[in-house]
């Protein structure tokens, strides 16, 4: 084939590949991105039923500092806090008493009291020095707010004030309770919450007794009992009676069912959908009440909403069967997953939904593929062991596929392969071939009459390039897609997270979950892709033993080096990507790496045998 048009097929995959990669669109529905903005940033503020659990809780960050001997005997009175005057300019350190207690400390109503955002002081003395010093920790403050504000520091940024966000917490929360009336969940609306009713296990689904037993004694059992189950379709199945003394769990409680509303925006349209228009709105109310200088800066909420948009601008786990608890956006199995809604109610119409809201290419394979891995994972049973299942059986489909579209030309490649012997005749026939014009078009007539007589292709081998690529990248967005691999794990392993992220969490090492699951998964991975790039090279060889090695021959060896050269720098390319992409991409991987050595071996000697009935 002309160099040229090798080229020029090469580049034009290339491309097709690329417009394919950035054409794939997220699955998200605004509600879910919403559902991701509010795990990732919640309400900062910790309730509590009351307040001598608050000041065990304070006590117990105190004696979380480094500094600070968690057996040192430490109590409330003992801790500090930083009062501001009048005006509101100087500080002063504080011993806590009856009398500040609610600057930490404050009821919300009879049921509950929460925990004011404020930097708790304690004095210390370390081992080797006589000399006293004083640490701090701050609560009432969620880890990413407290990491924001410390990069807004770094940067010179002026932060809100801790005023701030317990005024935007109690908005968000008046919220929540509001709307709880009428949305639409029926085990929030038989509640008829207020203001004046509301519990902490109406906020958190269960009650502070049970997450104490928990953080105790955190097993699979107890983390259930906090999670609660549900009825397949995203409903609790814990009857009133247990409600009423655990609460419904968790995934049902009033915070993670509607805590999304801090983000949402409902009675703007699609296309005008701005996540922070409410917080937005909540920040003039605020800033009318306390005052304008304690309220974020323009420059804070652009690092804010920075921050935030690019955690989430990477998820797309969110082609989930029905509504369920997906996502795995942290290491807490408490909280580390959202409410995803269901895309497949109706599967046509959702199909139907993928190519006019999404895309041809999501349409035809991304969707498709994503809902095959939610059906086969639920099936199959959500316990990290369906989920791998489902992606070794979703393997062998897609790429049964694949061999029927390319089996021409893959039997193409391979029948070249089995008259090497003969070509090397019609070398030593015309020697001259790549110096002689004369030579080089009679060759180039006899080997076309070879081809034809053994119905051998050569463009169809461009097939494989064509389709490979696309394929690719659409089994990666179905697998970045499905919600149903961003949740459970198999052997401490959660398929949506990379492997290298995995080998890269050396806390706790060499007990940490997953981690040795992630090592075997890469080792295997790149063994079994580096075989099947071998396997065909070795029969190739074994069928080649007695061509005889002409000066032509040797020209055709080069190229042979070159393709070898190749198809390594393609092999570490998938085995680099093995380790960037969802672990679920490293085990497609390997599951398609032995389908194509068996696919291999099989077609070799289905061929070797024609062959020799033929001769």
């Amino acid at each position: 084939m002309n160099k040229k048009i090798k080229t020029t097929l090469g580049v034009g995959a290339l491309l097709l590949t690329t417009v394919i990669l950035t054409s794939c669109n997220s699955f998200c529905s605004n509600e879910d991105s919403s559902h991701f903005r509010y795990g990732y940033d919640p309400i900062n503020t910790t309730f509590f039923e009351t307040q001598e659990q608050a000041e065990d809780y304070i006590i117990d960050q105190v004696k979380s500092l480094e500094e600070i001997d968690d057996k040192a005997d430490i109590s409330i009175s003992d801790l500090q806090i930083y009062v501001l005057n009048e005006e509101g300019t100087e500080k002063t350190l504080q011993n806590i008493n009856d009398t500040n207690i609610n600057l930490l400390i404050k009821r919300y109503n009879d049921n509950l009291v929460y925990l004011v955002p404020n930097n708790v002081y304690v004095n210390y003395q370390s081992e080797d020095s006589e000399v006293t010093d004083t640490t701090f920790v701050t609560v009432g403050l969620s880890g990413f707010t407290i990491s924001l504000i410390n990069n807004a520091i770094t940067q010179g940024i002026i932060t809100p004030s801790f005023s701030y966000y317990e005024e935007l917490d109690m908005l968000t929360l008046d919220k929540m309770i509001e709307v709880s009336k009428d949305c639409g969940y029926e085990w929030i609306e038989n509640q008829n919450l207020t203001k004046e009713n509301i519990s902490f296990k109406d906020i958190y689904g269960y009650t502070y007794e049970n997450y104490l037993t928990y953080e105790e004694n955190p097993t699979e059992e107890n983390l259930n009992l906090l999670l609660g189950e549900d009825d397949g379709k995203g409903n609790p199945t814990r009857d009133v009676t247990e409600a009423n003394n655990i609460g419904f769990g968790r995934n049902y409680s009033l915070t993670t069912t509607l805590g999304f509303l801090k983000f949402d925006n409902s009675n703007l349209d699609e296309e005008n959908f701005d996540f922070y228009q409410q917080i937005e709105e909540w920040n003039k109310e605020i800033s009318n009440k306390i005052g304008f200088d304690q309220v974020p800066t323009t420059s804070f909420l652009n690092l804010y909403q920075n921050t935030l948009n690019g955690q989430v601008s990477t998820i797309r786990t969110c082609i989930a069967q029905q509504d369920g608890f997906y996502g795995h956006i942290n290491n807490d199995p408490l909280n580390s997953t959202i409410r995803i809604e269901g895309k497949a109610i109706d599967f046509w119409a959702g199909w139907g939904n993928a190519f006019t809201q999404h895309g041809p290419f999501e349409g035809l394979l991304v969707y498709p593929i994503s809902m095959m891995i939610e059906t086969f994972s639920h099936s199959f049973g959500m316990n990290g062991v369906g989920q791998i299942l489902s992606v070794i059986l979703v393997t062998f489909i897609v790429r049964g596929l694949f061999m029927l579209v390319t089996l021409p030309s893959t039997l193409s490649q391979q029948k070249l392969q089995l008259i090497q012997p003969e070509l090397a005749k019609l070398q030593q026939r015309y020697p001259n071939f790549n110096t002689n014009d004369i030579e080089k078009q009679k060759y180039a007539q006899a080997q076309m009459a070879l081809y034809k007589k053994h119905k051998i292709h050569p463009f169809l081998s461009l097939l494989v390039v064509f389709i490979q690529f696309p394929v690719f990248i659409c089994v990666w967005n179905a697998m970045q897609g499905a919600a149903s691999l961003s949740r459970d794990s198999v052997l401490g392993l959660t398929l949506s997270d990379t492997i290298w992220s995995t080998l890269t969490n050396l806390s706790g090492w060499p007990s940490v979950p997953g981690w040795w699951t992630a090592l075997v998964l890469i080792i295997l991975m790149s063994a079994a892709q580096i075989l099947a790039m071998f396997i065909p090279q070795i029969l190739n060889k074994k069928r080649l033993k007695d061509v005889p090695k002409l000066n032509v021959v040797q020209n055709q060896n080069s190229q042979q080096k070159t393709m070898k050269i190749v198809q390594w720098v393609m092999t570490i390319m998938v085995i680099f990507m093995g380790f960037t992409l969802p672990s679920a991409m490293g085990v497609y991987w390997f599951c398609g790496a032995i389908f194509s050595i068996i696919q291999t071996l099989l077609l070799h000697f289905i061929l070797i045998k024609r062959e020799k009935k033929r001769k």
